[in-house]
């Protein structure tokens, strides 16, 4: 067994990492993936000091710590370095706001914090906007939203704006029936809380392989699997536009098979 660690959406929520360290403590060896979307503008609007966290993991840990890339970071880069004003205009300010007082700015004006966080996060603001938009370790596949799984290679072909956007198109093939995994690896996903997620299987069953849903909390880790597939895995802990006090779900996967070994739901332990 070799043990992978992952967390996803973590929107902003510092109170992720202490959890996360007891996990990793029970699993020292074990890598961890960071599924995305580390910027909020709801609840948490720390998601420039969850994103300088996880850089200066990969940074003490390259070999270890993995992150990839979600739709809020996208939508950060993308505003910071003047591409649009989507995520300005979607509540990004109050993030700015902080991340300025974190440097003992005044904040006088919108527009000088901004200016202030594009040249004091710059070398943060680059790493997000280099993040890949999948990882892949052996029996797992990690990506933010889903691919296009009607594709003939959905790893290579599925457009990187889908990558960390889909939903439906992910989720089901003829909906309310679940689509399968044609890929050889189970594929982990976040983007979407759990408790949003729900459906049918095509034959109306599911494979016995498939371990669990949601025991803990109702956010809880899903799982959708037919006989003789790999499973998919939605991991999204509901932290974006949830009650401030969710930290969301971190997952424990084996590499080598692809199963989900336990998971961590919203503060509770659940095998």
């Amino acid at each position: 067994m070799k043990p992978v660690i992952a967390v996803s959406d973590i929107h902003g929520q510092m109170l992720v990492f202490p959890e996360l360290e007891k996990i990793r403590a029970k699993y020292p060896d074990a890598p961890v993936v960071f599924g995305g979307d580390y910027q909020d503008s709801m609840h948490h609007h720390s998601g420039f000091s969850v994103a300088q966290r996880i850089m200066e993991m990969q940074q003490a840990e390259p070999d270890k710590i993995f992150a990839i890339k979600g739709n809020h970071d996208a939508s950060a880069w993308e505003s910071l370095t003047g591409e649009n004003d989507f995520w300005l205009e979607a509540d990004g300010e109050d993030v700015i706001a902080e991340a300025t007082l974190l440097k003992g700015h005044k904040l006088t004006s919108m527009k000088m914090a901004t200016e202030f966080v594009r040249r004091d996060y710059a070398d943060l603001i680059d790493w997000m906007g280099r993040l890949p938009l999948t990882v892949k370790l052996n029996k797992l596949l990690f990506v933010h939203a889903g691919l296009n799984l009607s594709l003939s290679n959905p790893i290579e072909d599925t457009p990187d704006h889908d990558k960390y956007w889909l939903r439906e198109e992910y989720w089901f093939s003829v909906q309310p029936y679940f689509a399968r995994n044609s890929l050889n690896c189970a594929i982990v996903s976040g983007h979407t809380p759990t408790s949003n997620i729900t459906g049918l299987y095509l034959d109306g069953t599911a494979d016995s392989a498939t371990k669990r849903n949601r025991v803990a909390s109702r956010i809880g880790v899903f799982t959708v699997q037919y006989k003789g597939e790999y499973a998919r895995y939605f991991i999204d802990g509901g932290n974006h536009g949830g009650p401030s006090y969710y930290i969301g779900n971190i997952a424990v996967f084996d590499m080598d098979t692809g199963r989900l070994i336990e998971a961590l739901e919203n503060g509770k332990l659940s095998k």
